[in-house]
């Protein structure tokens, strides 16, 4: 949960990090606009860690439904315009034209003064914030957020955009990925060597609620595969299934009516309104289980929270690096709906026993994720940028 919140203005400090995350603004003034994704959960909490550790660290985003606050828990927030134009009397938004972006980018970075500009997840965006950086004679920091990041052209159709990602992550001082995989695919499809640091998990007490039913909670994307969660629940009516949907872009404006329409149609399906992450985190203690669709994933921010708290993890297509299989954490279904079913029965069926497999969570979390471990292979990122620029040693190859 956020501690403390002070009144917008902006701000002419020097910084030892700087974060771009354009769609951060949610969290930082929440109820502003929809609740926004792990990635940007990922960069608070690590921004959050390392003014803790006595850098001076700043987030860049885009304005939001509500004004940003100044500073958030010693973390100084810049605010991003979103330009308009005028037409014929008439003010309209330009944001949607590349140009416009770049240019509303280079004017609030440009007037930055931090020593690593710090950017996560493929987007064209990677290249404008890699060439504005080496601009300025500052170091650039990619960090990817998922398998898909190594593949940027299966989401992206737009080949300059592609090109332009590629770029940034070409010019990257340093690389940053989540998992063995991740490095991995960095090094075939990269051809750089990351350093690997696992995502931030924050301690949570070991739930005591009674589970109640199973929790997918995700943007409306293609790639999530909503519409295998509701499978599911059609396949198992004697369980419960709550489903946080956010809507993204054309294809969850488009799904959302569908999931209503099945929500009503189904009694064990219960469609829930997004909700900010410290309400998120009391409906995760009622869950069976954290459930993922998602044909690619990096490391899911659901799964670390529900494991944080003893929850397991219930997956269909994608087991980041194989962790839960190998610990013991949940279930994989290796992208079979009929499995995924099953699975989900023999959890339902166990749901008043997870004792064992709660402390396999918590203990992974605490083993692996844990903020202190995770700041700590930061630092070690930073200091590697140092003098003459060279990259950290990486790890986890």
């Amino acid at each position: 949960m956020l501690r403390r919140f002070a009144p917008r203005s902006q701000s002419t400090e020097r910084f030892d990090v700087a974060f771009y995350a354009p769609w951060i603004g949610p969290l930082l003034a929440p109820g502003s606009d929809p609740p926004t994704g792990g990635a940007e959960t990922q960069i608070l909490m690590l921004a959050r860690a390392l003014t803790d550790r006595g850098l001076r660290v700043c987030l860049v985003s885009l304005e939001a439904g509500k004004p940003l606050p100044e500073e958030v828990d010693g973390v100084r927030v810049v605010t991003q315009r979103r330009r308009h134009t005028h037409v014929r009397g008439v003010r309209m938004l330009a944001w949607s034209r590349p140009l416009s972006r770049a240019l509303s980018l280079v004017r609030v970075l440009g007037r930055l003064d931090a020593e690593a500009f710090v950017q996560r997840a493929a987007t064209s965006t990677t290249g404008l914030v890699s060439l504005i950086a080496k601009a300025k004679r500052r170091r650039f920091v990619y960090s990817s957020s998922s398998v898909i990041d190594f593949d940027y052209g299966l989401l992206e159709r737009n080949r300059r955009a592609v090109w332009v990602f590629h770029l940034g992550v070409k010019l990257a001082d340093a690389v940053v990925v989540q998992t063995p995989e991740q490095v991995e695919l960095c090094r075939q499809r990269f051809e750089r060597t990351p350093a690997m640091i696992k995502s931030i998990a924050e301690s949570a007490p070991r739930r005591t609620a009674e589970p109640r039913a199973f929790l997918w909670v995700g943007r409306l994307a293609h790639y999530k595969r909503p519409e295998a969660y509701v499978k599911l629940a059609r396949a198992f009516p004697e369980a419960a299934f709550w489903m946080i949907a956010a809507p993204s872009g054309g294809f969850g404006l488009e799904l959302a009516p569908e999931l209503e329409r099945a929500a009503a149609q189904l009694p064990n399906l219960e469609l829930l309104e997004p909700k900010p992450r410290d309400e998120l985190g009391l409906l995760i203690e009622s869950a069976v289980a954290m459930v993922n669709t998602s044909d690619y994933e990096g490391m899911p921010n659901t799964f670390l929270e529900g494991w944080a708290r003893g929850v397991p993890a219930l997956a269909l297509t994608h087991d980041p690096d194989g962790v839960i299989e190998r610990e013991g954490l949940g279930g994989f279904a290796h992208g079979s709906p009929e499995r995924l079913a099953e699975l989900a029965r023999r959890m339902w069926n166990t749901r008043r026993d997870q004792s064992a497999m709660a402390e396999r969570c918590r203990a992974y979390i605490a083993r692996e994720h844990a903020p202190n471990a995770v700041v700590d292979r930061w630092l070690e990122v930073f200091r590697g940028l140092r003098g003459d620029g060279t990259p950290a040693k990486a790890h986890g190859g």
